[in-house]
C-alpha cells in the first residue's frame, strides 16, 4: 500500500530526527558522530519508499530534508542557546517556516489570535485564487505558441503558487500557535539582481542557510567563499529532493544553484538606481525564467510538463 509505505518511511526518518534531541548536550565530538548517524538515517529512509505515485514521492522528499536541516540547526547552535523542550522540538522538526530555533525575530508568536486568523484567511484565499490561475495556465493549448512563452507562463505561475502555498503554510502554523516566518515579505518580482532575488525568496530557508551555513563558512569576512558554500549546500538538498521525487539523480538542481551562486556573487554589491532599476528588474526576471528550465526539464521526463518539445540546445542528460 503506497500510503502505508509513505507513513512508515516518514515515521522512521522522523523518529531518527527526534532521537537527536537527547544528544544535544553532548560535547562536539560525540554530538557530531550521532548527528552524522541519525542524519544519514533520516535521509536514506527516502530510498526505501516503494511507490510510483509522484505526488507521494514529493511529499516524502520534502518532509525528510526539513527534519534533517532542523537537526543541523540544533547541532551547530554555536552558543547552545536553543532551549527547546522535547515537545517543541518535535514541532520544530516538521515546521518548515520555523527554521532556526535560537532566532526568535519575525515568527509571529506574539500576534493576537484575530490577526493570525485574518492572515490565515487571506493566505488561504490567495492560494485558492492562484491555484485556479495555474490550472487555467496548464489547460491552455500551448502547441501554437513558442516553447519559451509556455515555459515563462508555467514557471511564473508555479512560482506564484509556491509563494502562496508557503505563505498559507506559515499562516496556518501561526494560527495553531507555532512559530513561523513568512516565505517572503517583499515582492520577488521587484528584485533587481540575482543577489536581491535570493534575499527575498524563501526567507525561512534563507535564514537557516545564513545562520547555519553562511556564517560558519566565514560569513561577511569571506563573502564569496561563504556564498558559494551556501549555494552548494542548497544544491545538495535540492538534488536529494529531486532524486527521491523523480527516482534518479539528475544533476540539474546542482547546475541551477551553481549558476545562481555565481550570479549572486557577481551581483551582491550591485544596487541599481534611477532608470536602470526597471532594466535591472526585467533582466533579473528574464534570467530567472531562462534558468528555471533546468528545474523543469527533469520533471518533464516523468510527467508531461511541457506541451512543446524542449529546444535541442537546452542541455539534456
Amino acid at each position: 500500500m503506497p500510503i502505508a509505505n509513505l507513513l512508515v518511511t516518514v515515521a522512521i526518518g522522523y523518529l531518527a530526527a527526534v532521537l537527536f534531541y537527547f544528544a544535544r548536550g553532548l560535547s562536539r565530538g560525540p554530538r557530531t558522530a550521532i548527528f552524522g548517524l541519525l542524519g544519514t538515517i533520516v535521509l536514506i529512509t527516502g530510498l526505501q519508499l516503494v511507490t510510483e505515485h509522484i505526488s507521494l514521492r514529493f511529499t516524502v522528499a520534502a518532509i525528510l530534508p526539513i527534519s534533517f536541516w532542523h537537526m543541523w540547526d540544533l547541532h551547530v547552535d554555536p552558543a547552545r542557546r536553543t532551549r527547546l523542550t522535547l515537545k517543541s522540538y518535535m514541532v520544530f522538526l516538521l515546521d518548515y517556516a520555523w527554521s532556526v530555533a535560537r532566532v526568535d525575530q519575525g515568527y509571529g508568536t506574539d500576534l493576537p489570535l484575530k490577526r493570525r486568523a485574518l492572515d490565515a484567511a487571506r493566505s488561504v484565499t490567495g492560494l485558492v485564487l492562484v491555484s485556479a490561475i495555474v490550472v487555467v495556465i496548464f489547460q491552455i493549448d500551448w502547441i501554437p505558441y513558442p516553447f519559451w512563452a509556455e515555459h515563462a507562463a508555467k514557471s511564473t505561475g508555479l512560482a506564484g503558487l509556491t509563494v502562496w502555498a508557503f505563505q498559507a503554510n506559515t499562516a496556518l502554523w501561526r494560527l495553531a500557535g507555532a512559530p513561523a516566518a513568512w516565505f517572503t515579505t517583499r515582492s520577488v518580482l521587484r528584485a533587481r539582481s540575482p543577489a536581491d532575488f535570493w534575499r527575498r525568496w524563501n526567507r525561512p530557508m534563507h535564514r537557516w542557510l545564513y545562520e547555519d551555513v553562511f556564517r560558519p563558512a566565514g560569513g561577511r569576512g569571506r563573502p564569496v567563499l561563504a556564498t558559494l558554500g551556501t549555494f552548494a549546500v542548497s544544491a545538495l538538498l535540492h538534488e536529494y529532493l529531486f532524486a527521491i521525487w523523480l527516482q534518479r539523480a539528475t544533476g540539474y538542481p546542482t547546475v541551477f544553484f551553481g549558476v545562481h551562486g555565481l550570479a549572486t556573487v557577481l551581483t551582491r554589491r550591485w544596487k541599481p538606481t534611477g532608470p536602470r532599476t526597471l532594466l535591472a528588474g526585467v533582466g533579473t526576471f528574464a534570467f530567472n525564467t531562462l534558468s528555471t528550465v533546468l528545474l523543469f526539464v527533469p520533471v518533464n521526463d516523468r510527467v508531461a510538463f511541457y506541451a512543446n518539445a524542449i529546444p535541442e540546445w537546452v542541455p539534456k542528460w
